[in-house]
């Protein structure tokens, strides 16, 4: 049995779900799901985005409401403040759902880089 077999027994006919998060529009974090997104088949995915999230409590009420227990999802989410972060981290980690922060280590690398530390602006390369 080939890996594509495998695959193909446990996914079935389901559509695996990423959840875009952010706390502005989300558009950076869809705009890098799209691109991975691309390297595989039409509609290998649906992409779902919940933009402007302002606390753990939007992302908990969100998942209690649409979240799918037999269907395959990660969440790949954007947010500027720290704090915020971690808590939805943990949230979706409480829930066995995989995530991948696509702002944080990149901006940690920069504040390294530069000696300076981060505004946490939500929304900072929107703004002119």
């Amino acid at each position: 049995m080939t890996k594509l077999d495998i695959d193909d027994d446990l996914f079935g006919e389901v559509v695996p779900k990423i959840y875009v998060l952010s706390d502005s529009r989300g558009e950076t974090a869809n705009t890098v799901v799209m691109a991975a997104a691309a390297q595989f088949g039409d509609d290998s995915v649906e992409i779902e985005r919940l933009s402007n999230v302002s606390d753990v409590e939007t992302v908990r009420d969100y998942f209690d409401k649409n979240f799918e227990p037999d269907r395959p999802c990660a969440v790949f989410h954007t947010f500027a403040d720290g704090i915020l972060r971690r808590e939805i981290r943990r949230e979706l980690d409480r829930r066995g759902i995989p995530s991948i922060d696509l702002l944080g280590p990149a901006v940690t690398v920069l504040s390294t880089l530069t000696g300076e530390e981060p505004t946490h602006a939500i929304g900072a390369l929107y703004k002119n």
